[in-house]
């Protein structure tokens, strides 16, 4: 049973899963190898805590006992005596990974799960530093973790089907929503969706198609609302009317083509594209403030969850 978290890492992702868990209940350590950065992420989940009550989406009696689930420590020793859980959310970088798991496992039980939030990197080559592989896989969120129900677990090729499925049910029993990968890629199923979908939106702006406001717009506007509720695939289910999947794909899929022959295929991001982005997010910054956005969106992403949970 996991009942203690390790947060190792206390950056912006860090920081967002010690706020989720200890509003859930548990004892939540945090450790980060620059104290600073230590500090900083332990202040930014109360700060989160807080925020969560003013958007009524924590109560206010319940906010005394989360923050006292927030325990920062000042080694990685404390950090890994008796958890039974450790949330990684270190540099995307396979040798720190290495080096940093290969410490871990002198304080650790064999019963410890270990946890990567890596959004790209493949468990089976970062399992190969540990002596008890069996018990870890990447458990990457969507950010911000504590707002946001998405967790992929991708499991390394020695990872256990018991870890899988323990961490899938401590997921669903906290009302994430975990997908499980079948087999290991670069980025994982979100991000890759994400980068493809970046990838024509950069394009678009780079052959002046559109300004980046109405680019975003018609996205936001658009599909994005239905994906708010639904994927992609059962979308075109419904848009293909009676005939279903099949119907869509033989008719208004043919259509598409025409769009697939005509988009950019670049690995590389052009200078051009991205000056253009960068210049086109600066109009945004006269609306609201970077912290004013931040504060929208989150407000936002609670309200439609509440919907979507009804």
């Amino acid at each position: 049973m996991i009942q203690q978290i390790a947060i190792l890492g206390c950056g912006l992702i860090g920081s967002s899963w010690a706020t989720f868990f200890a509003s859930q209940g548990f004892r939540t350590k945090l450790y980060d190898i620059d104290p600073a950065t230590s500090q900083r992420g332990t202040q930014q989940a109360e700060d989160n805590l807080q925020k969560l009550v003013e958007l009524e989406a924590l109560s206010e009696e319940k906010l005394e006992e989360a923050i006292s689930n927030l325990l920062p420590v000042k080694s990685l020793e404390e950090l890994l005596c008796d958890c039974d859980y450790v949330q990684e959310s270190v540099l995307e970088d396979y040798d720190v990974k290495a080096d940093l798991y290969r410490e871990m496992e002198t304080f650790l039980s064999n019963r410890t799960i270990i946890a990567s939030s890596s959004s790209g990197l493949l468990m089976s080559r970062m399992q190969q530093a540990l002596e008890h592989p069996q018990r870890s896989l990447i458990a990457h969120p969507f950010n911000p973790p504590h707002l946001i129900p998405l967790v992929e677990l991708v499991p390394g090729k020695q990872t256990s089907r018991e870890t899988i499925e323990t961490v899938r049910d401590f997921f669903l029993q906290l009302g994430k929503q975990p997908v499980l990968l079948k087999k290991e890629v670069p980025g994982h199923i979100a991000n890759r969706l994400a980068a493809a979908l970046w990838r024509e939106a950069l394009s678009l702006l780079d052959d002046d198609v559109a300004s980046l406001e109405d680019i975003d717009t018609a996205l936001c506007s658009g599909p994005g609302l239905r994906w708010a509720l639904m994927g992609q695939h059962l979308i075109y289910e419904l848009g293909g009317g009676v005939g279903g999947y099949d119907h869509f794909i033989e008719t208004i899929g043919s259509s598409f083509s025409t769009y697939w022959e005509d988009m950019q295929t670049w690995s590389q991001i052009p200078e051009s594209a991205k000056k253009k982005a960068i210049e086109g997010t600066s109009p945004l910054f006269e609306k609201r403030t970077r912290e004013e956005w931040l504060a929208w969106r989150d407000e936002k992403l609670i309200k439609i969850q509440q919907i979507l949970e009804e």
